[in-house]
């Protein structure tokens, strides 16, 4: 209750302040304070220039460096998560000392592991771009379906990284069951390795 009963008492202090003030101009008449008024002009402009504005002026340099700090560490976050990216699927490629057999080895190791037989092997073919040399081989087997999605499933999921690129399957006639697949399989070696 005090509270309340100061608040009131402040509010009908200022109230009659502003009483007192309005009839004391009134009686006495506007020209004779016409200089307090115009001093206390001058002080308040003064200290609005000289006080209130200089703060002000820093505290917006201040803000406007924040703001091109957290704008930097926004980007440089960016930038950090694409090199972690990039040194993520750099990772997942094979390692270029591998370059020489590493994909006629991996597809021919993927089918013995998968007890399949090759009627064709295509050489390894290489092309360079934009800092990756690119490989391509395929082979040419006869397979029932239920083997060719087995070993299809593990081509896919192989560490490093193999691509289909192409598959054909097509009926054989002569043998019930069995289909003609033609597949091809790439992968990228990066020429420098991302730290």
């Amino acid at each position: 209750m005090t509270l309340k009963n100061d608040s009131l008492a402040i509010l009908w202090a200022i109230r009659n302040e502003i009483d007192l003030l309005t009839h004391t101009i009134h009686n006495k008449g506007l020209s004779r304070f016409s200089r307090a008024f115009v001093v206390a002009g001058v002080i308040a402009l003064a200290a609005y220039v000289g006080v209130y504005l200089p703060p002000q002026k820093k505290s917006q340099l201040l803000q406007a460096k924040i703001d091109r700090a957290k704008s930097l560490a926004g980007e440089g976050q960016k930038i950090k998560n694409l090199g972690d990216r990039l040194r993520g699927a750099s990772a997942a490629l094979p390692a270029l000392a591998d370059r020489e057999q590493w994909l006629s080895n991996s597809i021919r190791d993927s089918l013995s592991t998968s007890g399949l037989n090759v009627e064709d092997f295509r050489p390894v073919s290489e092309t360079e771009a934009n800092g990756l040399i690119v490989q391509e081989s395929g082979v040419t087997l006869a397979m029932k379906f239920e083997e060719f999605y087995s070993w299809l499933l593990r081509v896919e999921g192989a560490k490093p990284l193999l691509h289909v690129s192409m598959i054909e399957i097509a009926k054989k006639k002569q043998i019930l069951g069995s289909n003609q697949v033609s597949i091809s399989l790439m992968t990228a070696i990066p020429k420098t390795e991302f730290h």
